[in-house]
């Protein structure tokens, strides 16, 4: 388990009980809750120290900082021409690229924002080289590993192409630097689950009482949907954006969408537009060639499929993956193999079957075949059969 100086989770309270108990809560900052921010406290269930309270506290304070950033007016405390004015000005401009993006992918980028920051928040670009950009790298790879390092990288020239779109010079010449900056892309993932782990997992939510994460797990593995396309997800629309919803489900501030609803389904087909592609793509698949995931649907109802069991409502992401990975353990899931994993396990088991990569592209909702060959990870099955061929030709051509 981590050791507890090592993981930071912000607003992060320990309440010792009467009884000796150690409850954890994460607690909002006062001033914005006197200002109307909402919740006050979240009780957070595991123990402490571990990644998976770090990981739930600093998404709370992000939706937090989040709320307060459109709250507030728009302020940037830093010099003009920072990397910390930069990336103010991309997380608060009206009229910033953010905007456009899901709620997830604001708070993915705020997160490596705050890295850029603390790195080089009152750097100037003009004085910023590509030498300066390998020696943060390589504090970001000590402190978050080859992914987590690239992803900041990656931030960085969005924030950057953000002042290119602001004309201003800097930026210009320092985007230029970034594109002949050059860094290693982090090595693609290998695991996937195979469909015995997908059958032991079923098993082991069923026993849990959790038969909605074998459904979801199912349809994932099954039809190569994304987690999101499935379970949906939460957000936070400001109070203009609020008002103009209508008949969606809701929970207090919070309104969810893009998951898996009865309506996708006609008979037994099952049309899904995928939030990849903000809905541009759309999952088709004909769900009587799957016997096993139609065991698992529960009978025919209205609103979405996949319902926390506890709450009555579709599932919060950061519950569902604390759920999944304790059932996942329970059926001998290894902790290297996610949920994600399952949509590579379901392209893998496509190519491992035989089916034509145009075929696949197409399940997967990819538009592009490179995508695609990314989650197939099936290659000793695959490279067995392309031995099996080239010998079998070997056999049957004539002699001299």
């Amino acid at each position: 388990m981590p050791a507890e100086h090592a993981l930071h989770a912000p607003g992060l309270k320990r309440m010792k009980r009467h009884n000796g108990r150690v409850d954890l809560y994460w607690v909002a900052d006062e001033k914005l809750v006197a200002k109307g921010f909402t919740p006050k406290t979240v009780r957070l269930f595991g123990e402490w120290p571990s990644q998976e309270i770090a990981s739930r506290c600093a998404i709370l304070q992000a939706e937090m900082l989040e709320w307060a950033a459109g709250r507030e007016p728009g302020r940037n405390a830093f010099a003009l021409g920072t990397i910390g004015w930069i990336c103010r000005a991309f997380e608060t401009d009206d009229d910033s690229p953010i905007h456009e993006r899901r709620r997830d992918t604001r708070v993915f980028y705020g997160k490596y924002i705050r890295h850029l920051v603390e790195a080089a928040g009152d750097e100037h670009m003009a004085d910023i080289i590509g030498r300066d950009v390998r020696r943060w790298h390589r504090t970001w790879t000590d402190e978050l590993g080859e992914r987590g390092a690239y992803a900041c990288i990656q931030t960085l020239r969005r924030v950057v192409n953000y002042g290119c779109e602001l004309r201003d010079r800097d930026a210009i010449e320092l985007a230029t630097v970034l594109t002949k900056t050059t860094f290693r892309q982090p090595r693609a993932r290998k695991l996937r689950p195979s469909h015995e782990m997908i059958v032991a997992l079923r098993a082991a939510a069923h026993e849990a009482g959790r038969p909605s994460i074998a459904l979801a797990v199912t349809l994932q593995f099954e039809l190569g949907l994304r987690q999101k396309d499935v379970i949906g997800e939460w957000d936070r629309p400001d109070a203009e954006a609020r008002a103009r919803i209508a008949g969606a489900i809701t929970d207090g501030a919070w309104v969810w969408d893009w998951g898996l609803v009865w309506n996708h389904i006609d008979g037994t087909i099952l049309r899904k537009p995928t939030s990849k592609s903000n809905g541009n793509e759309v999952a088709e698949h004909d769900l009587s060639h799957y016997p096993e995931l139609l065991a698992e649907l529960p009978p025919r109802g209205v609103g979405p499929l996949v319902i926390d069991e506890r709450s009555g409502l579709p599932w919060r992401r950061s519950h569902f993956s604390r759920t999944f990975r304790e059932i996942a353990r329970a059926s001998g899931w290894p902790d290297g193999i996610w949920n994600m994993d399952s949509r590579a396990g379901a392209v893998s088991e496509a190519f491992e079957a035989g089916a034509s990569p145009a075929d696949v592209m197409r399940t997967a909702t990819h538009t592009q075949m490179s995508t695609t060959m990314l989650y197939n990870r099936g290659s000793v099955v695959q490279s067995g059969r392309v031995a099996e061929l080239r010998t079998a030709r070997r056999k049957a051509k004539p002699a001299g």
